[in-house]
């Protein structure tokens, strides 16, 4: 709690308020548009990133309902028990203050207009009475400049008490991206754990996978050299930290970037504070870092492996924004870029993965009640950009094991499960992909014990970097090429020439004088348009944003091999089914157990 200065014509009760969430100023740190902070109504408003305030003109206007300054009320009322709520606002100048509701279907609703008077160094308060009236929807205010003034801060407080003492530790694994994490670790130092409201309720530790952070470079936190056990070994080393330390409540994965405003952890430090719903966690949603207004996912559903929700939404968008809140889909899993949850609540840890599917294993095995906020998120690469072998080999063997025991999957769901993955990579000519597929179901096929004498992965990662090479993404160059490039927008294909397609498979079967000269181009993504690289010999697979890529051939030889090789595995696979179920279903919960971890840890 923090004591207020209050202006009394604002705010008679001079109680101590709690805070729920800060205002963010628009600023530069991770190319987020201003929309996202400020809407600006006319040139009369000016932002100052670099100050992180706004300077306002009289008659200039501005509005708040964004994907930052908005308060989301459904999420409040359902997971949290807010007697009341009040708006706090930091700055100089006369403004008339209107608060103003969204919800979906309805237009926008005035619950609150007085004109207030700041002063530089004097919180004004103001009780938003409609509070207990409100259900669901946006919360949002809007400022109007009676005369010349400026904007530097505010947040939405509350008199009601915390129900939950809350202790939170960040945990963030680390392995070969101190260009990243060194800054990270410097912009949550500085911002939070200095923060005198903070600094006692908030710790950051960074597990050193790579270990080559120096004590220096720490900066004072606590640093964890660990053994490559990737991301599954290292957010379980450090929640054993957090356990062993004796006075963390909370734990909050986050990856090795922490590329997030740090109002997001704010947010959900205090949202663990009030939350009353049994087995609360939080995860924050994942937006795209080259169009930082994109959102990939906020949250995500288990279905055939997971598959992300609100994809593709528009963070600018009143509209989208209102229906990123919207619950139509359960929460399944949150994704370890950001996910925090109830120390006791984590009855069983991660499943050795090394690095993908243990955020959906975690999430499932636990049961937790997953919440997703407005304002808590962060930026990350494209997943597809990621994308390439050793990748399709951890994913393809996670799923297989997900599949089988959260999913439940019947034989013939897996066969046609993990068919779809070979054959996507098979068919886009993509031959190492498609061989690293199969050498995750085969590996599969050995059984749990086969992931324990593999916890580093550096067998499988060498053997897989002797032949993922040809996917290798490197700088590109097009000059002099004969390349072909996709329709736009496609056109919709005729039912005889997608017959045709498919008993050739894709051309394969037909020969090779058949094939076309050009090099077709295809953006870097998970698979190629097959109907774009219909009876091409070469593709260029391009990443435009870097303009990285790599070339790949029809090739009647690597396809057949891969494809022979795949069936006699599949065949297998089919055959062990039973047993292989049985053997997983035991390892699941020998394997994610505190004491399978500290065995493993025993002698670091």
């Amino acid at each position: 709690m923090t004591p207020i200065n209050t202006q009394p014509a604002f705010a008679e009760n001079q109680a101590m308020l709690n805070i729920v969430q800060h205002i963010v100023m628009p600023n530069l740190a991770f190319g987020a548009p201003e929309n996202m902070y400020v809407r600006p109504f006319n040139s009369k408003v000016f932002v100052f990133f670099n100050d992180k305030k706004l300077l306002f003109k009289e008659g200039g206007q501005a509005q708040f309902d964004t994907f930052f300054n908005s308060l989301s009320v459904g999420v409040w009322k359902k997971h949290c028990k807010l007697q009341d709520l009040y708006f706090v606002i930091q700055g100089s100048g006369k403004f008339l203050l209107r608060c103003g509701l969204n919800r979906i279907g309805s237009s926008p609703r005035w619950v609150y207009n007085k004109a207030i008077d700041l002063q530089e160094g004097i919180d004004t308060i103001v009780e938003l009475d409609c509070w207990q009236e409100l259900i669901d929807g946006m919360l949002f205010f809007n400022l109007s400049a009676l005369e010349d003034g400026v904007i530097t801060g505010g947040y939405y407080a509350t008199t009601t008490p915390p129900v939950n003492p809350v202790k939170l530790g960040i945990v963030i694994t680390h392995f070969n991206r101190k260009q990243y994490v060194l800054p990270a670790i410097a912009r949550v130092r500085e911002q939070l754990l200095n923060d005198p409201l903070y600094q006692e309720a908030i710790a950051l530790t960074v597990v050193d996978n790579s270990q080559n952070i120096s004590g220096d470079e720490a900066q004072g936190i606590t640093l964890i050299p660990n053994k490559n056990l990737g991301g599954s070994g290292g957010f379980t080393r450090g929640l054993l930290h957090l356990i062993d330390e004796g006075s963390f409540t909370h734990c909050l994965f986050m990856d090795d970037d922490a590329s997030c405003e740090v109002e997001s952890i704010r947010r959900c430090f205090h949202l663990l504070q009030f939350a009353v719903t049994e087995k609360f966690a939080v995860s924050g949603a994942l937006m795209r870092e080259l169009e930082p207004y994109r959102l990939h996912e906020k949250g995500g559903a288990f279905a055939k492996g997971g598959r992300p929700l609100k994809e593709g939404l528009d963070l600018q968008l009143v509209d989208h924004l209102l229906y990123a809140e919207v619950e139509d889909t359960k929460i399944d899993y949150g994704a370890w870029w950001f996910f925090a949850f109830n120390i006791n609540d984590a009855r069983h840890f991660a499943f050795p993965f090394f690095v993908r599917g243990d955020d959906i294993q975690f999430s499932l095995q636990n049961d937790f009640s997953i919440c997703t906020l407005n304002g808590i998120g962060c930026w990350g690469d494209d997943f597809w950009y990621k994308e390439g072998p050793l990748t399709r080999y951890l994913s393809t063997r996670s799923n297989l094991l997900l599949m089988l025991i959260f999913g439940k999957a019947e034989r013939s769901t897996l066969l046609k499960s993990i068919s779809r993955v070979f054959f996507d990579s098979l068919y886009s000519y993509n031959y190492a992909s498609a061989k690293a597929a199969r050498l995750a179901l085969e590996h599969f096929c050995l059984g749990p014990k086969f992931w324990l004498d593999n916890m580093d992965m550096g067998l499988v990662r060498s053997e897989i970097g002797g032949f993922a090479g040809a996917e290798k993404l490197e700088k590109t160059n097009k000059s002099g090429l004969n390349i072909k490039h996709p329709k736009t927008p496609p056109r919709k294909e005729k039912k005889l020439h997608k017959f045709f397609r498919n008993i050739t498979l894709n051309g394969i079967l037909l020969p090779s004088f058949m094939l076309k000269k050009k090099i077709m181009l295809q953006p870097k993504h998970y698979k190629a348009s097959f109907k774009d690289i219909f009876l091409y010999k070469h593709v260029l697979y391009e990443y435009a944003a870097t303009g990285q890529g790599y070339f790949a051939a029809h090739d009647k030889k690597q396809f057949f091999s891969e494809y022979l090789a795949f069936i006699q595995q599949l065949l297998s696979f089919a055959q062990q089914y039973d047993a292989l179920k049985q053997d997983y279903e035991k390892a699941i919960q020998d394997m994610t157990s505190e004491a399978f971890w500290r065995d493993i840890y025993k002698d670091h």
